[in-house]
């Protein structure tokens, strides 16, 4: 009979053969295997029947769609009272500039030159001004006779054109009780009933044009951007 000479590594009867790690299990029970990844563990599982994968994240999740409803309304509504405030400012505007300017011109052509006299009737409460050419270096000096004295005016300076020269005044005057007035003055004046709310109401009335009308047109064209920028479509990656 034969024997074989025993060998640990080579297994035989009674005998445990080495584990895939190398070793031998002391009790003749092969061991388990050692894990293939460090600190003792296996690699994660994708599920079932999906791969899995060491070190892996979540699929990135898109952000939301953002919700334009909001910009969209504001659009609409910046539009809306922009071309509302452009509309009248301008016509508010215009029909103001129009009358005032309008009262202005219509009393200037009311004007006379005194040289040297002149007399015009007035109620009371009415204001005229006087009035010399801007080429002239000396103020008129003048006498002002009539039913009444006469009380002191708006202090404004007030240019217009008189017989196509410049004139600018340089004293003005309230009616204090209705009757003729008579003009004395040692070189030639000019006097005008010129209102100066009408100036006010000229001036104001282009103000508001502009202005008012820039301000309409500003809040529309904002109004216009946000309404198309909320009607885009949002881009895709």
């Amino acid at each position: 009979m034969m024997t074989h000479p025993y060998d640990p590594g080579h297994p035989g009867a009674g005998q445990p053969g080495p584990t895939p790690s190398g070793h031998q299990s002391p009790y003749g029970q092969p061991s388990s295997p050692q894990p293939p990844f460090p600190d003792g563990g296996y690699g994660p599982s994708g599920g079932l029947g999906q791969p899995g994968s060491y070190g892996g994240y979540p699929p990135a999740v898109p952000p939301p769609r953002k919700d334009r409803a909001g910009m969209r309304r504001w659009g609409k509504i910046l539009t809306l009272l922009g071309v509302v405030i452009l509309v009248l400012s301008v016509a508010v505007g215009v029909i103001l500039a129009v009358a005032g300017i309008g009262n202005v011109v219509d009393q200037a052509d009311k004007a006379f030159q005194v040289d040297p006299t002149a007399e015009q009737y007035y109620d009371a409460g009415d204001e005229f001004q006087l009035f010399s050419t801007s080429a002239s270096n000396d103020v008129p000096a003048c006498e002002i006779t009539g039913p009444a004295a006469l009380a002191s005016g708006t202090n404004t300076t007030t240019e217009f054109t008189f017989n196509g020269s410049g004139v600018e005044s340089f004293d003005s005057f309230e009616v204090v009780e209705s009757g003729t007035y008579s003009f004395r003055c040692d070189s030639p004046a000019v006097v005008a009933s010129l209102d100066a709310s009408g100036i006010f109401s000229g001036v104001g009335g282009v103000l508001l044009a502009v202005f008012g009308g820039g301000l309409g047109g500003l809040l529309a064209l904002v109004g216009i951007v946000l309404w198309i920028i909320a009607g885009r479509k949002p881009s895709t990656a």
